[in-house]
């Protein structure tokens, strides 16, 4: 016999209330409308249509995948950043909300800029999901150029993904490369969320958060060994009063501070995020020589 809409979505709430979930119909109703291709408002207003088999036993994998504590965008392939939906994979980092300040500082950095032309590199590009949404927020104001660089062939295939999917694909490039080393000029600006949790706490980490690739959360014994390799080299590539705006965890405003300030930089904003947590940063290139 057909099961109705109605029937799985009790069946999966229950199972997700008895693990713990805190929005198990909410939940179930997501898996069910990507299994189903339906919006969130159609499976609600459906509720007593019946499903295939076939359709049934999908919904039925992608629930357990969830109770083992599989996050939905990483089941679905799909995750919303600045209210766009982005695609994912195992193979890229899932934005989360706080990196959206990002976005929210090269907004208002450029928002009185009298530069023609920006040119923007984002490091560790992953999902591309920071650069495109910078693109396309701002491309009706400046002219912007982007390059998604990330060490990953398998991020890049996601990232290219993206692109097509918001028909970027002449204003921004990616390349394939471990930091700096296949580029050759410099940028006006240079956005990164790089890995900086310290090795020793990956562990505390939630269960969802350690579905995301260990290189893009994982920054050595102290957390900082992304920051370290980025300011080594970021002088040759960057254009003098250009800046460099970073994602950093708790606690590590001062020790970045101290690798970025011996460098020519100077700090110019901090911002915090909803957990009053200094989370960007942003430092503005002085020297041509260090």
């Amino acid at each position: 016999m057909k099961p109705t809409i109605e029937s799985l979505i009790k069946q999966s709430s229950k199972l997700l209330r008895v693990y713990g979930f805190e929005r198990p119909r909410h939940e179930s109703v997501i898996i069910l409308k990507d299994i189903l291709k339906k919006r969130y408002v159609d499976i609600l207003s459906n509720s007593d249509v019946k499903i295939s088999i076939k359709e049934k036993n999908k919904i039925l994998e992608n629930l357990f995948k969830r109770l083992k504590g599989k996050p939905l965008s990483k089941i679905s392939g799909v995750k919303e950043f600045y209210s766009r939906q982005f695609i994912t994979s195992e193979d890229t980092l899932d934005p989360r909300p706080e990196t959206e300040l990002i976005v929210d500082v090269v907004k208002n950095l450029l928002r009185d800029s009298k530069k023609k032309k920006i040119n923007i590199l984002d490091l560790g590009t992953g999902s591309a999901c920071i650069i495109i949404t910078i693109t396309l927020e701002l491309m009706s104001k400046l002219n912007i150029r982007a390059t998604g660089l990330d060490i990953s062939t398998k991020a890049l295939r996601i990232a290219k993904k993206n692109l097509v999917k918001f028909n970027l694909n002449k204003k921004i490039s990616l390349i394939k490369s471990n930091w700096f080393e296949s580029l050759g000029y410099k940028f006006d600006l240079i956005i990164s969320n790089p890995p900086y949790i310290r090795k020793k706490d990956l562990g505390n980490l939630s269960k969802e958060v350690l579905f995301d690739p260990l290189i893009s959360l994982e920054g050595g014994l102290t957390g900082l060994r992304s920051y370290f390799e980025i300011a080594k080299d970021v002088h040759q590539y960057i254009k003098k009063d250009g800046f460099i705006i970073l994602e950093i965890g708790r606690g590590q405003l001062k020790p970045v501070d101290n690798i970025f300030l011996n460098r020519g930089f100077g700090r110019i904003l901090k911002e915090k995020d909803l957990q009053g947590i200094d989370r960007v940063v942003v430092y503005q290139y002085k020297v041509q020589n260090t």
